[in-house]
């Protein structure tokens, strides 16, 4: 779809050669020297010995950051000059729709494009918000490596653009409107050499080894800006033995956003739990309560059932505990629809706790898996383990499928929604919240070393599969 012939007009853009030297002095002054300059890097030069082997590894991994079930007419891939030149037509084109566009990638190096600002600012302007940028930028480090490999014919010969650092391409990302969401150092060998080559290539993701990183691939998403656009919000409350919390939680939760449904999925209780939210269901008729039944095997399932009937545009979980009270809820709600981030999770560990509210093995199990965390996602988590997540419905997808990866031992769902959000290029971030003594029923925070244990698996599946192979 996107791979189409050049015209005539694109053709003859690529025919002037690249220079960032001296100026040419016979151009006049009242020309912009901008207008006469490639827009592109010509890189139709004969590939080099290794350039299929590099290209592979590239591809590879940027298929690796696009959710699988992506369908392809919704990734654009500018792969060469001319699909780049091809694209920045159809960004001045008033006709061409990218309105269902997720994913716009450059497996070659950012550096190649001319003008980067007005390429990435006429892109912003085309994308929806929530569409994701996928490009590479060579380590400037080793310039003179890449020059040498070229001249020698392991790479594509060629002009080469600037080598940019990458705090360079913060400030373009800056100035047009869009910000880097996450960086990966994953390639010291541009070739595959068997398992020497993996372990090799491991090695690019620790912390000295990162500057021989051939390349950073980025990930980027589109600034927040103001946005008076309301959206609709579920609410999903999975329970189980929480008879005395439900009219609290109905009775309590504000209204905001577009339209609010309040979603029980009941987890097979043992008490009057679905007989109460029955009977608030006609008592508090004016309000959208839903009630539907979850299979009995804990909190993760019964969210995943859940998310099969949820309706609203934004969805949130709320533990039916109220620890974390539902009039904090419209504080996610507007910093999700205002772009704050992407994905929003509490953290209890900010503000001072009430009493007893967390238990002082929970508190500690909480410090070392916020640490061991946020090693794995290059970002401070001060906390792992607060229930209530924030999400766009429209990313659902992203966190089934790292469910799957996860194989299937997150019980309680929260990680496969955290590291999710991590592996596909979600924005993260943390809301602060009061956390209260729970005042009704019994905790299901229970069996603490196994539960510990469990973690610990589950941070051992995401360090490889975030860290190292994601």
């Amino acid at each position: 779809m996107w791979q189409q012939k050049l015209s005539k007009t694109n053709q003859n853009s690529l025919k002037p050669s690249y220079s960032e030297g001296l100026p040419d002095m016979a151009r006049s002054i009242l020309d912009n020297p901008k207008s006469s300059r490639k827009l592109v890097v010509d890189r139709n030069e004969k590939d080099g010995f290794i350039t299929k082997y590099w290209q592979r590894k590239v591809k590879k991994s940027y298929e690796s950051i696009i959710p699988s079930g992506t369908p392809s007419e919704r990734q654009i891939w500018l792969n060469s000059s001319e699909d780049i030149l091809g694209f920045l037509d159809k960004l001045e084109s008033p006709d061409t729709d990218f309105s269902s566009i997720e994913y716009v990638c450059i497996p070659g190096t950012i550096s190649d494009i001319y003008d980067i600002v007005d390429f990435l600012s006429n892109l912003k302007n085309k994308l929806p918000d929530h569409a994701k940028l996928i490009y590479s930028n060579y380590n400037w480090k080793l310039e003179y490596l890449f020059k040498l490999s070229a001249l020698i014919g392991f790479s594509k010969k060629g002009p080469w653009g600037n080598f940019y650092r990458d705090d360079d391409l913060d400030c373009f990302l800056e100035m047009s409107g869009w910000e880097n969401v996450q960086r990966i150092n994953r390639y010291i060998l541009p070739f595959e050499v068997g398992i020497i080559g993996k372990i090799i290539d491991l090695v690019a993701k620790l912390p000295f080894f990162r500057n021989f990183s051939l390349n950073t691939i980025f990930i980027a998403r589109k600034k927040n800006e103001f946005v008076n656009k309301e959206h609709s919000v579920t609410v999903l409350v999975p329970c189980r033995n929480e008879e005395g919390n439900i009219e609290a939680i109905i009775k309590r939760m504000p209204e905001f956003g577009k339209s609010l449904e309040i979603l029980f999925i009941n987890d097979k209780d043992t008490d009057n739990t679905e007989e109460q939210i029955l009977r608030c269901q006609k008592e508090y008729s004016h309000k959208n309560i839903r009630l539907i039944h979850g299979p009995g095997k804990g909190k993760c399932e019964a969210v995943w059932e859940g998310m099969k009937y949820a309706t609203g545009d934004i969805c949130m979980i709320l533990d039916a505990d109220i620890s974390v009270i539902p009039e904090d809820l419209p504080q996610f709600y507007y910093a999700l629809n205002s772009r704050r981030a992407d994905f929003l999770h509490g953290t209890r560990m900010v503000y001072p706790q009430e009493g007893d509210a967390m238990r002082p093995a929970n508190l500690l199990g909480n410090i070392f898996f916020s640490i061991l965390f946020s090693y794995i996602l290059n970002q401070r988590i001060t906390d792992t383990l607060c229930g209530t997540k924030v999400f766009w419905r429209r990313d659902w997808h992203v966190f089934e499928e790292m469910k799957n990866i996860l194989k299937n031992i997150d019980m309680w769902g929260d990680y496969n929604l955290i590291f999710g959000a991590a592996r596909f290029g979600l924005k993260i971030g943390e809301l602060p919240v009061r956390y209260f003594q729970r005042l009704e029923g019994l905790t299901k925070v229970t069996k603490r070393i196994k539960n510990g244990l469990t973690l610990l698996r589950i941070a051992w599946y995401a360090f490889w599969e975030i860290k190292f192979l994601g």
